[in-house]
Order: structure tokens, then sequence, then C-alpha cells
């Protein structure tokens, strides 16, 4: 049987900042730069400020349902049949959500690396990876995304100290990029880049309380913030803004664009580590909050028999974008943007729900 054990804040943390720093190697610095000008690395600032906003909500929930998750507590406020459906929302959700940035990673190592493979060859490799850690247990992959951060961390920080050579600090003006009224706006809705902070509330029975919950969410937006706002602060002074908007993918060019002497050149072979633990890390906790929402709504104690089955599904998600434009452009932007209904939203509600209804704790009901 598949149990999901328990494990700590550190553990809690490193999974979580890597689910949502692993997104700014693929097209998101690039799509920023087109939204908002040069004013990127602060946007996602405010975008952190609005997600941790977000956040405490959640964490009111789960404190007015200590020991429950969210799958639990939806049952508890909505009846079994409306916590069901809201339940079954998160789960389409995350394999979405999943498959999207498996696309994404697919056809970013197509273009940059891979180029002769067919995606279909990537991405069987990459979900038989996915599916093997989760057969493993959550408890395993959150170890194992606490081994893989120190290693992240190194590579990335040593990726941006090469870099910074190229720096030019008259490629981050005008300060106030298109306009600081589209940079606040953006940075709101763009809220969903660290939304994968409400997996807490999927795994909330294998943490320690709502307090640990707290703090554990609140520290990842934090850390990935400044994660993410480092990134996009170095790669806008290594490419101008014209060139920035169009690049696949902004930070294996600065990696690519390092010449420390005849020696120390073409780092990219450290980016695409990079690239691929944490992206596998990513899409694992993703699915992993798929497959255990699937189960609870039907009831389903052993989850191994699942795994499979909503494996083949993530493949067959993922083939249907037409090609990088596809995911870029579309699919992507449109759940950076809009991800946050989901993420957030139904916690408010429920919340919401709550105080109405004067439920707090509680058991299941059938209505």
């Amino acid at each position: 049987m598949l149990k999901e054990g328990k494990f700590g804040y550190k553990e809690a943390i490193s999974l979580i900042v890597i689910t949502i720093t692993s997104k700014v190697f693929f097209t998101s610095p690039s799509a920023v730069t087109k939204l908002v000008g040069t004013a990127g690395w602060y946007m996602t600032l405010i975008s952190a400020i609005v997600a941790a906003l977000m956040f405490m909500f959640l964490y009111l929930v789960l404190k007015r349902f200590p020991g429950k998750n969210m799958m639990e507590i939806n049952d508890i406020v909505l009846g079994k049949f409306a916590g069901s459906i809201l339940t079954l929302i998160y789960c389409v959700f995350f394999l979405v959500i999943a498959s999207v940035n498996m696309r994404e990673f697919t056809e970013i190592i197509k273009v940059f690396v891979l180029t002769e493979s067919p995606p279909s060859f990537i991405m069987a490799i990459f979900i038989i990876s996915v599916v093997s850690i989760v057969f493993a247990g959550l408890e395993t992959l959150v170890r194992y995304a606490k081994f893989l951060i120190y290693i992240l961390g190194a590579g990335l920080i040593v990726v941006i100290l090469l870099s910074v050579p190229n720096f030019r600090m008259h490629r981050l003006h005008p300060l106030l990029g298109n306009g600081l009224e589209k940079t606040i706006i953006h940075g709101a809705l763009r809220c969903s880049f660290y939304g994968e902070a409400a997996l807490l509330g999927i795994f909330a029975a294998s943490l320690q309380g709502s307090k640990e919950i707290k703090k554990i969410g609140l520290y990842s937006i934090f850390i990935s913030a400044v994660v993410t706002s480092l990134c996009l602060f170095s790669f806008g002074m290594v490419f101008p803004y014209t060139s920035a908007r169009e690049l696949a993918s902004p930070m294996y060019a600065m990696a690519a664009n390092v010449r420390l002497g005849e020696f120390l050149q073409h780092m990219e072979p450290i980016f695409v580590f990079l690239w691929n633990f944490s992206s596998f890390i990513e899409v694992a906790a993703l699915f992993y909050g798929a497959l255990m929402t699937y189960c609870h709504v039907f009831r389903i104690t052993d989850k191994r028999p699942v795994v499979l089955p909503m494996g083949t599904l993530l493949f067959c998600l993922n083939l249907l974008p037409k090609g990088i434009q596809d995911v870029s452009s579309g699919y992507v932007q449109t759940l950076r943007t809009w991800g946050w209904v989901i993420y957030f939203l139904p916690a408010i509600f429920v919340l919401i729900i709550a105080l109405i209804r004067k439920k707090k704790g509680g058991t299941i009901q059938n209505g």
C-alpha cells in the first residue's frame, strides 16, 4: 500500500520551493518581459505578496479543522457530494498543470538538447521517472527534494556568478518597465506562479499541524520569490529588452553566454542538470496531489493500482498541445494568469461557507 508518511518542515519547504522556482527556467521570464518590460524582477515580488495573502486563507481553513486535509474539509463543510466535486476539480487541475509544465519542459529540451528526438520519446522517459518515484511514496519524494535543493541551489548560484561579467545595469532601465499600473495588475494576476503552495493543503495530514503549515507556506513563497527575482534580475542585466522577450529559455541562454577565458565556456550542462531534476520534482509533486485527491473521492485506500493509469492519462494530456508556441503562448500563460482561481479561491469559498454554517472540526456529512 502506498503511504504518505510524516515529514518535517525542511523537507516540505524544499519540495514547494523546487516546485515553484523550476518554472523560471523555461518560458516565464520572456513572457514576463513582454508583459511588464524591465520591471519583471520586482513584479514577481508583488505576485509573491498576493500569493502569501491568498495562502493565509488556506491556513485559516486548516486551522479551523485541525488534523484534516483540504479533501476532508471539503466533505465536512460542503457535504460528501459537493465536496467530492470540488476535490475532483483539484484533481483535474493538478493533472493539467503537471501536463502543461511537463510539455513545456519537453519542448525546451527538444529545442536545445535532444533536437532529433520526438517529443513522445522525451515524455515517455519523463513519465517513467515520475511514476517510479510516486510508487515510492510522498515521504520519499520530499526527502529526495531536500537532498536535491542544495545541489540545485549551488548550481544556480554558480551560473549567476559566472554571468556577472555580462551584467549591464543600463539594461534594467526604465525601472518602471511598461508602466507601474501594468506591473501591479500583472503582478497580482500572476500570483498563480506561487500557487503550488496550495499543495500543502492536500498534504496537510503528513505535516505537524496548521502552525507548521503556515510557516512552511510563507517561508516557501518568500524563498521562491527571492530566487525568482534574482534570476529575473540577472537575466534582465544580461540581455537587452528587445532580445529578452524573444528567448525560448532565457536562463539557458544566459548560461550558454558564459565565457571566462578559453577554458570556462558554455555552462549549459549545469543548467540542463538543474532543469531535469527540478522539473522532475515539480511534475511528481503535482501528480501526487492529483493522485491523492482522486483516491480520496473514490475512497481508494491503496493508491498503487491508480498510478499507472493516471500516468498514462498524464502522457495523453501531454500530446494535446501542437508545439512550443501553443504551449508557451497558450496553455502556460493562461494558467500563470488565471491559475489562482483554482489554487486559492476554493479555500476562501470553503472558509466562508464554514463560517456561515458554523462548521469547525466535525465529521463528514453525506448531504
